[in-house]
């Protein structure tokens, strides 16, 4: 590992730009010809995904710094035995408790290993993200799709740039929550099987609360309320059940910790109708008081916007409607953070959606490299602008992705009779 951020940070952009032209120049007939006569697919595929997460993990001495010094702060309160929530990390794990317990076994392990701890803490991520790798590849095999085919589409996640730069640059841990989704659609489409897909869903809620829009797009396609109910509880109980055990455990006010976790809907001014505020605010009028009068509204219009697009893909299958709800909220939020634009990845390639797919990443890839390259790993906008001028340019660069996602929205409502993909036999 480098110790100088700078030389560390340029090969990193080298390896991210030739990483983009990868996955640009990725199609099928290329993957036919090149990779047809594979005698381990998987293993190539597992490869693949994790060479180019690891090298960036392992030669960058730096992750997107204040995520970075969160996690440190939340695992070493949970190895002193403090409580996360109102300890020295107060405010900075806005999340249910379960990935505390992974933080703070990769802070004990970055103590007794040579291994610095920006680097353990990014290796579940990496982990995760063989893992949909593997899973995108059995899909496509289950439904009985060509080799060739499906590494092809498991390479659309092994090679994208959006899910390298969330996991093995910035650092957040997003592709466990989305693993545990996918999961969870994976044994619901293959096989009915409820219980398990409740299960995977409740953990996957724990991770991360916003999974939690796939229990509507179950819930209305279960034939008859009593597997309606047995799913509901079992999807909800399990963040319950864990949520109670801490409080009882750590004798603690619950009260911080759902305020933070129910309530945290990312940062404003850098996503959508905000950030187009907060551009030209402080020149012609106060952006913060502007945008302080909109948030109040944010979670009714959010909810709003799931429910229309839950009701108008109502016809089509869970995968489908997940996706178009997902891109729908995406639409409307204003707040939002940089790590989210992995969310709709991997069920995007699942639904063979690659030509809107393909400007997602390249647009979100973009709008990731300013944020990380000019703030989060090193704040280059600051010395190279005057702060206004870097300011502005890392509030619009969310414009590209945000344009994409209002018309692929669009695309998707206006497919919405047509799916993608057949339900299981």
């Amino acid at each position: 590992m480098w110790t100088d951020v700078i030389p560390a940070l340029n090969f990193a952009l080298m390896w991210l730009l030739g990483l983009t032209c990868a996955f640009v120049l990725l199609n099928q007939s290329r993957v036919s010809k090149t990779l047809g006569r594979l005698r381990y697919p998987l293993l190539f595929l597992l490869l693949a995904a994790l060479l180019v997460r690891l090298i960036p993990v392992l030669l960058l001495p730096v992750g997107a710094g204040y995520d970075i010094d969160s996690f440190h702060l939340v695992g070493n309160a949970f190895l002193n035995g403090e409580e996360v929530y109102t300890s020295a990390a107060r405010g900075r794990h806005p999340y249910l408790p379960l990935h505390m317990y992974l933080i703070g076994l990769l802070t004990y392990l970055s103590r007794i290993t040579p291994l610095p701890f920006v680097s353990w803490i990014k290796l579940p991520a990496v982990i995760a993200d063989l893992l949909i790798t593997a899973v995108i590849y059995e899909v496509f095999r289950r439904w009985h799709e060509t080799e060739e085919a499906a590494v092809y589409w498991a390479l659309l996640y092994a090679l994208n740039p959006i899910s390298v730069l969330v996991t093995a640059y910035h650092g957040q841990f997003d592709s466990i929550p989305v693993l545990l989704l996918l999961l969870s659609w994976f044994v619901w489409h293959f096989g009915r099987h409820i219980t398990r897909s409740a299960v995977l869903l409740g953990f996957s809620i724990l991770y991360k609360t916003w999974p939690i829009i796939f229990l509507p797009v179950i819930f209305i396609r279960l034939p008859d309320n009593r597997r309606r109910l047995t799913y509901s509880l079992i999807s909800i109980g399990i963040p319950v059940v864990f949520t109670a055990a801490y409080v009882l455990i750590m004798a603690s006010n619950p009260l911080p910790m759902l305020r933070r976790a129910l309530t945290h809907s990312g940062v404003p001014g850098y996503w959508g109708l905000s950030a187009l505020i907060y551009v030209p605010g402080g020149i012609w009028f106060d952006s913060e008081a502007v945008v302080a009068a909109i948030l109040p509204f944010q979670r009714v219009i959010l909810i709003l916007a799931g429910i229309f697009a839950l009701w108008w893909t109502r016809h089509q299958n869970a995968l489908d409607a997940l996706l178009t709800v997902l891109l729908t909220i995406f639409s409307v939020t204003i707040g939002m953070g940089i790590q989210w634009l992995l969310w709709p990845v991997a069920f995007a390639v699942v639904a063979r959606d690659q030509r809107w797919l393909k400007w997602y990443t390249l647009m979100g890839t973009l709008m990731m490299f300013v944020h990380l390259y000019g703030l989060h790993l090193y704040p280059w906008a600051g010395q190279l602008f005057e702060p206004r001028l870097a300011d502005a340019l890392i509030r619009i660069s969310f414009l590209p992705v945000w344009i994409v996602v209002l018309f692929w929205t669009i695309n998707r409502l206006q497919r919405a009779n047509k799916p993608l993909i057949e339900l299981a036999a």
